[in-house]
């Protein structure tokens, strides 16, 4: 077979297989998420165990930063006399930013931001606990 007779097939199987409808892709019945066994449960206690979890991530890289810091930070001097020494200078206040910022985001973005969520749980939690002693209570007034 030629290949111009091979190219013209496979475009022919290819042209065969395409559809002018829009199709879905699917899983079949009982994969994937709606198969889950366990549902997941959004605690206030669970928040709070994954903000320190984080607050460890944090921490760790605040560590390997540290590390990383102390090793470069002997380059800069090594560099006098060389025009390169003011790109490092730039390099290190750069890097030491971008360090900052990471670190903001796991403190505030992550870690704070699921405390805020599991206060919030808690808050709304006590609303309806409140809300239904009063219904209760009303409920008791009218018998």
């Amino acid at each position: 077979m030629s290949f111009g007779e091979e190219w013209a097939e496979l475009r022919a199987e290819a042209a065969a297989r395409q559809q002018t409808a829009m199709q879905l892709n699917s899983l079949p019945p009982g994969v994937g998420p709606s198969a889950a066994k366990e549902k997941v449960k959004i605690t206030g206690s669970e928040l709070r165990r994954r903000a320190g979890k984080a607050d460890i991530v944090r921490g760790d890289f605040r560590d390997a930063d540290n590390r990383t810091m102390t090793e470069t930070k002997q380059v800069g001097p090594s560099l006098k006399g060389f025009a390169s020494r003011s790109a490092f200078e730039v390099f290190v206040t750069r890097w030491n930013a971008q360090m900052k910022y990471v670190d903001g985001l796991l403190e505030q973005d992550v870690s704070g931001a699921l405390r805020a969520t599991a206060d919030d749980f808690a808050a709304e939690d006590q609303e309806q606990a409140d809300r239904h002693k009063r219904a209760s209570k009303k409920d008791r007034d009218l018998k």
